[in-house]
């Protein structure tokens, strides 16, 4: 069975940094520990952790500042929000826009002020089920409701973690401000939702018929749960995902093959040096795209797969050099 080269490599470079194999400045490879897969298992879920960290931040409904200090560990600091970022001053904010809430939301406003009238602190998720078992908000949508709640300063939601078999489990808390405490039914309040710009699904049809156009109310799904309704994409704004094709590989007749020799020569001199397998200086297949292309500034160096600014801070003058003396 034929591999992928590149695929190959980064097979062979994480089983280098997790000791499973050996390799020496040529990459000659022997095998190495039998345990390496604790390693790169135990590496994994610390970047899926890192990940979720983010996706987290991104979509909490908390002061954005506020929130990165506390996770740098000033918690005094941590509860002062700071008044500029899109969660304080969402009106303010030039990447988002917003729109009124609808009856639903407005409705869901009141049931949750009822359910946590008097202190009660509860998980969001437990909050969603008790007030709407059948589901007749979705959970996405409840979120989105307490978001602006939050932005309304209603109601206070707080990260917390429960461990349950020896995994940290990350859920939302929620409970009411004093504000929140003291809306009524026919409370007046500036409550608005994030207008979330939602990509065209192609739809299958027959030529000559007309798409059906979505209702405006909300609507009743196949489970019987109400959808909130749909909310009219940003103006000018296309949110339409168009695959990226990976760059072809360089040809065989515009590689130069005195520089490319010149390249593998000077690698595999680095990683003697180092004391590291020549892939972890210079991957083949950025090696041939310098050959090929012959960068001459720092952009165009960069712009070759595989190199990050490390690489070019560290090795960008002795690649010109060889560039420059080879033809």
């Amino acid at each position: 069975m034929r591999v992928d080269p590149d695929i190959f490599d980064k097979a062979l470079e994480k089983l280098w940094i997790h000791r499973g194999a050996v390799l020496d400045f040529a990459e000659n490879a022997t095998r190495g520990q039998s345990d390496w897969r604790d390693s790169y298992l135990a590496h994994g879920e610390q970047k899926r952790a890192q990940i979720e960290l983010v996706i987290r931040f991104a979509s909490s409904n908390q002061c954005r500042m506020s929130s990165l200090v506390r996770h740098f560990g000033d918690l005094t600091d941590g509860r002062t929000a700071c008044g500029i970022c899109d969660f304080c001053a969402p009106t303010e904010c030039v990447a988002q826009q917003f729109r009124s809430a609808t009856p639903v939301e407005r409705e869901a406003l009141v049931r949750v002020v009822e359910a946590l009238r008097g202190g009660t602190v509860k998980s969001t998720g437990k909050l969603h089920g008790g007030l709407y078992p059948q589901a007749e908000i979705n959970r996405d949508d409840f979120e989105e409701i307490l978001g602006a709640m939050a932005r309304a300063g209603l109601v206070r939601l707080a990260d917390a973690v429960f461990e349950k078999d020896g995994k940290s489990i990350p859920y939302r808390k929620v409970g009411l401000t004093r504000t929140g405490q003291a809306v009524e039914e026919d409370t007046p309040l500036d409550f608005v939702m994030k207008e979330i710009a939602a990509a065209p699904v192609a739809s299958k049809r027959k030529k000559g018929k007309k798409a059906a156009k979505p209702a405006k109310a909300a609507r009743k799904t196949k489970s019987g749960s109400t959808r909130l309704a749909p909310v009219k994409a940003v103006q000018g704004v296309k949110a339409v995902r168009t695959p990226i094709a990976p760059p072809p590989p360089p040809s065989e007749e515009a590689v130069n093959p005195k520089l490319e020799e010149a390249l593998r020569k000077w690698r595999l001199n680095e990683a003697k040096r180092l004391g590291v397998p020549a892939f972890r200086i210079l991957t083949d297949r950025a090696l041939r795209a310098i050959a090929t292309d012959r960068p001459i500034t720092a952009a165009q160096l960069l712009a070759i797969p595989g190199m990050g600014i490390a690489t070019v801070e560290k090795y960008g003058h002795q690649l010109y050099r060889i560039l420059n003396t080879v033809t």
